[in-house]
């Protein structure tokens, strides 16, 4: 099930301000190295293991995963960074709480062979989106050697909108710190050794 963004864009705060920034030729020769085919948030249920002697899960729960399909041109890339951003929002917030929460995390992947398929994934877990509320606008940064190589947002068109709230890490978790670890395992590039968390 496709997250249904809300269609707030009179956003006083300037999530939905942001003008476009345009490219450098810098920044196109940058985009050379990789170009983001799709970003998109979809609701996804937790998957279902088949464990011999052990207890199936009594419920199914809704995890937001954030995916990014691109491609690549070099041979090989020695490392590519992932920082993603996702904001929610509470249309009842209670007294003290924000309208608009913003979450970051990063994934690394490192050795990335060229391709035409590349796939990273992040997910938010299901208690965060209920207590927080729903998905508002997510965003990618793609970065190779501390450059900026490819960004995207989706909904398109509204620029560095992550720069407008104070981002919250430890909510956006890693593929390997949820229950999709071992699903299509070879669909995904190496991740290096990284602390709990990151």
């Amino acid at each position: 099930m496709n997250v249904r963004y809300t269609a707030v864009w009179a956003l006083v705060i300037g999530l939905g301000c942001g003008a476009l920034v345009p490219a450098t030729q810098a920044q196109r020769d940058e985009e050379q190295i990789l170009r983001i085919r799709r970003l998109e948030g979809e609701m996804v249920r937790s998957p279902q293991y088949q464990i011999s002697g052990g207890q199936r899960s009594r419920r199914q729960r809704q995890w937001l995963q954030i995916r990014t399909e691109f491609e690549t041109r070099p041979d090989w890339i020695d490392e590519l960074t992932f920082t993603y951003y996702v904001v929610l929002r509470n249309p009842r917030p209670e007294r003290g709480q924000e309208e608009f929460v913003l979450f970051r995390g990063e994934s690394r992947y490192v050795n990335i062979e060229r391709t035409r398929d590349g796939t990273s994934v992040m997910y938010v877990h299901p208690s965060t989106v209920e207590r927080y509320g729903e998905v508002f606008r997510v965003g990618v940064v793609v970065a190779s050697d501390g450059r900026m190589v490819a960004m995207e947002s989706s909904p398109p068109g509204e620029g560095r909108w992550w720069e407008q709230l104070r981002p919250q890490d430890g909510y956006v978790l890693h593929r390997m710190d949820t229950p999709f670890a071992m699903v299509n395992f070879d669909d995904f590039e190496a991740s290096p050794p990284r602390e709990r968390g990151r």
